[in-house]
């Protein structure tokens, strides 16, 4: 896959997810998509795939995003800042941004950890190690990561019986949805490099696109996207509404 057909696949992915066209990521504008799954959650999510934003969000708010965005100028694509300074602060609970990165498959770059550390694919029979890992860390760092030996794939990196960092990944919107989870006493060793890395190599042998996705204000997630040349795509904006 050349990189003008992968960076077509990526785009392609997503609006198919929406149920339109590839082109429509190319035109300026926005695409409201009341979610029955959101109903009563009060959330609204935004995603700015390439020049178009496709906003899904709790059905109760259509009039509201609707009127929204009939009042914009004219090829201009809605965005987080625009909802919380019209609707008024008071009004937003909470709000975060996620950025998405995908691998060009030839920019995979060496991935393996030094010693004494190695790595292997991991299965159900490797539970309590997962355990053992997630506890380690706090809750919501277990929360973003969202890594589960019950997943599609997952690896790890094992220092002697200790699972000290690992990486699992499943189908979703046409990617491989990647992440990674570090115990806190190993991070900055590259171990997350490695495991995400072995993901990775497994999806380009499977003809999979990967998926990296981080909240904007991760930055050693950010850091593992980096060293191993995934490159930032694509935004989204969760909003918690009152």
């Amino acid at each position: 896959m050349d990189k003008k057909t992968f960076e077509h696949t990526i785009r392609q992915n997503w609006t198919s997810h929406f149920g339109y066209p590839v082109e429509t990521a190319q035109k300026t504008g926005v695409t409201l998509l009341p979610e029955s799954k959101y109903d009563g959650d009060k959330i609204i999510v935004l995603w700015h795939i390439e020049k178009h934003t496709f906003i899904q969000f709790d059905p109760v708010y259509f009039s509201q995003l609707d009127q929204l965005v009939k009042n914009l100028p004219a090829n201009t694509s809605l965005t987080g800042g625009k909802i919380q300074e019209i609707w008024g602060n008071e009004s937003i609970l909470s709000s975060d941004v996620g950025l998405l990165y995908y691998l060009f498959p030839p920019d995979l770059p060496a991935y393996a950890p030094l010693q004494p550390f190695s790595m292997r694919q991991l299965t159900e029979a490797d539970a309590e190690a997962m355990s053992i890992l997630q506890k380690a860390n706090t809750p919501e760092d277990v929360d973003e990561a969202y890594v589960e030996v019950t997943h599609q794939i997952a690896f790890g990196c094992f220092l002697d019986e200790q699972l000290v960092a690992a990486s699992s990944g499943y189908e979703r919107t046409g990617f491989l949805d990647i992440g990674v989870l570090t115990h806190p006493e190993f991070r900055k060793k590259g171990l997350g490099k490695a495991v995400v890395g072995m993901l990775c190599d497994w999806a380009i042998q499977h003809n999979i696109i990967a998926q990296y996705r981080h909240n904007i204000i991760n930055t050693s997630s950010q850091h593992i996207a980096e060293s191993l040349n995934f490159r930032l795509y694509f935004k989204s904006e969760s909003i918690f509404l009152g």
